[in-house]
């Protein structure tokens, strides 16, 4: 980090030259403090009623990830990207969870608009399990991807880590345009409000 030392100001003769305005401009634009680069823009602020979202610091690579849509297809995360992707983890036996997936339902309808994605996974272990529960909630039209085996993500007491380490239910990870993991929050929120989409559109841009 470059330091500056403050000096005392010289005294100026009665007809020394005083720049224009115009020429003080033009020298601030050209000194070394004007042409550093300005820091790197932070993330809107964003929270759910029980806790806000956490930045990772670097981000950590993800495109490699694979995730198993409900007829069994693979697709790795890498396909996503040039857009933000909202990875949220849920199960049909988390109370939170099923007053989040509704919003979640919404957001997958306007993401045809936005530039992001939203990818909810279930962490059930049968996919008939899913689709009945997703029936009966009325969100037949969700797209959700499952995670029977626990390959993708797993909570504390797992004995095998995984890429997305999960520290309650719901949960929800960020990835960037560069299909990077960007942040996490922990529990139920309102992806679907302002800021919500602020933060999504933010990682859409970031990169």
């Amino acid at each position: 980090m470059t330091r500056f030392r403050n000096h005392a100001p010289r005294p100026q003769s009665n007809d020394a030259h005083q720049p224009t305005r115009r020429e003080a401009l033009a020298l601030g634009l050209l000194s070394p403090l004007a042409a550093t680069p300005a820091a790197a823009a932070q993330p809107p602020l964003f929270s759910g009623p029980s806790s806000q979202f956490i930045q990772i610091d670097p981000p950590e690579p993800a495109g490699t990830l694979q995730l198993t849509d409900l007829a069994g297809r693979r697709k790795p995360l890498s396909a996503y990207r040039g857009k933000a992707v909202l990875l949220n983890f849920w199960a049909s036996w988390c109370p939170p969870c099923r007053r989040e997936l509704p919003i979640l339902q919404r957001l997958q309808a306007r993401a045809a608009r936005e530039p992001f994605v939203v990818l909810p996974v279930s962490l059930d272990k049968s996919v008939s399990t899913v689709t009945g529960y997703l029936r009966r909630l009325g969100l037949a039209d969700l797209t959700s991807f499952i995670d029977a085996e626990g390959a993708v993500a797993s909570g504390p007491k797992s004995a095998v880590p995984t890429p997305f380490p999960l520290y309650g239910m719901p949960m929800t990870y960020v990835l960037d345009r560069e299909a990077r993991s960007v942040g996490y929050l922990v529990g139920e929120a309102d992806w679907n409000s302002p800021a919500g989409l602020e933060l999504l559109r933010f990682y859409a841009k970031a990169g």
